[in-house]
């Protein structure tokens, strides 16, 4: 839900705040043809990225006729100072062009995953709706906050937007003309490329940034003075009349900057959390017992059928991450595997619901099945036991793991030839003998080592593990 509405405000934001500049004024007989005639270049263009074969070349050409209409708007803008309903062409062509654009990023294949009404279809239609509510009451409300400025004011502020919504049609231009080889590669052009694109997503937030200015000015010339002549009114009627024109426009600044806020907070949550990717839960350290063999005590927690992460460091400062799982819940039918996919690699594993996801490539992964080896399950210990309540997994089973993964953290290690204490990290040497690493701090030591391994190795501490 939360993707579509913040697509929705993305992309027509600009150009909700733009035409509402260039309405500011108009009759109330333009609302309802601007209202029909958005609704039809919305769905004008959403139709004709459906329509047209998805290559770069359409993609240059839409993205170069947009930048010249924005152009040719840009001069229409500083030109016209009262709206006519030659605007409604413009509006039309303005909307359909970002309604295109817009449907490349939208997903609205993806709006459900069945083909009946289900929840999915209908948090995503609202989302749709919320945002086209939002972005008409900014459009509404931004032709009034407009209306009594200076044309001056409008036509800076006009010409500011143009430039705003230029860089990242510009960027998207270059970018299909480089694909295309029209343009040969520069990378002050690529760094140009980089920034107007990547960086789309500021747009919005600038936008908005600067809408407070005309609202700060309404307040400062239009409510203000209402207030000083209340004040100064001794005539009972002419009070009432001033305060009913102080409350117009004090409702059209709150309306203003109400949609402002919401469209704030909900793209600040979309992009703070929302769109954020998923990640692992902290993994519980856990250190071989004088058996040489990790110990999972089974509490009424570790029986919930929830996913429990562990790892073990082993001597070389690899992490070995496994979790355990109860597959139905207080039967103690426990899963107990690698928190890597032979597929994906050591992404891992998080929980929701009932299913296990993987981190790599999304596939949900049915609980009762983890445990079992194939597809993108994760990997199975091969041998645990449950002894006294607990879960023994020996530390030869722990280092078979030590191959799927590839964090290490920084631990102290000793030269098994000269005994010298040093950081596995730092260390200049290492040596992989028998399945483990060995650290030198010296050159002497890694050639003694190197050539003769068998007289270091047994009771060495400097013993690690795969690389």
């Amino acid at each position: 839900m939360s993707f579509y509405l913040s697509q929705v405000l993305s992309y027509f934001l600009l150009p909700a705040v733009m035409f509402g500049l260039l309405w500011s004024g108009a009759t109330s007989s333009f609302y309802k043809q601007r209202f029909w005639w958005s609704v039809l270049a919305s769905v004008a263009g959403v139709a004709a990225y459906a329509l047209l074969p998805y290559s770069q070349t359409s993609l240059l050409i839409i993205g170069a006729g947009d930048m010249a209409l924005t152009v040719l708007l840009l001069v229409y803008g500083l030109w016209v100072t009262k709206p006519n309903r030659f605007l409604l062409l413009w509006q039309f062509v303005i909307v359909s062009l970002t309604a295109f654009m817009w449907a490349r990023v939208a997903k609205l294949d993806m709006v459900t995953a069945t083909s009946v009404i289900n929840t999915e279809l209908i948090l995503n239609v609202a989302a749709l709706l919320l945002g086209w509510i939002l972005i008409g009451s900014v459009h509404y409300f931004t032709a009034q906050v407009m209306a009594q400025r200076s044309v001056l004011f409008k036509r800076v502020f006009f010409f500011v937007l143009i430039l705003l919504a230029l860089l990242p049609l510009s960027g998207e231009v270059l970018l299909s003309a480089m694909k295309l080889q029209i343009l040969d590669l520069y990378q002050e052009l690529l760094s140009y490329v980089s920034r107007v694109t990547n960086f789309f997503w500021t747009y919005a937030y600038v936008v908005m940034a600067m809408c407070l200015l005309p609202a700060l000015v309404k307040y400062r010339h239009d409510i203000v003075p209402i207030n000083t002549a209340i004040k100064g009114e001794q005539n009972a009627i002419s009070r009432r009349k001033w305060q009913a024109k102080l409350i117009g426009q004090q409702r059209i600044v709150r309306g203003f900057l109400g949609s402002l806020v919401l469209i704030f907070a909900a793209l600040l949550y979309w992009d703070a959390v929302a769109s954020q990717p998923p990640t692992r839960s902290p993994a519980q350290s856990i250190e071989l017992s004088a058996d040489q063999a990790v110990h999972i005590a089974i509490t009424d927690e570790l029986k919930d059928g929830k996913l429990h992460r562990y790892q073990w460091i082993a001597s070389d400062g690899k992490v070995v991450r496994f979790f355990v799982i109860d597959r139905y819940p207080g039967e103690m039918k426990f899963g107990v595997v690698f928190d890597a996919c032979m597929l994906c690699g050591d992404a891992g594993y998080i929980q929701d619901g009932d299913q296990v996801i993987c981190l790599a490539c999304g596939v949900h992964i049915f609980i009762p099945s983890i445990g079992n080896p194939g597809g993108c399950n994760p990997i199975p210990i091969k041998e645990w036991s449950l002894k006294n309540n607990e879960i023994v997994i020996s530390q030869a089973m722990l280092e078979s793991g030590l191959q799927y993964f590839s964090d290490v953290v920084e631990i102290t290690v000793t030269d098994p030839v000269n005994g010298d204490a040093l950081t596995n990290i730092d260390a200049p040497f290492s040596y992989q003998f028998g399945g483990k690493t060995y650290f030198f701090s010296k050159q002497a030591s890694y050639d003694a080592f190197r050539d003769n391994p068998w007289q270091y190795v047994n009771g060495s501490s400097a013993l690690g593990g795969d690389q």
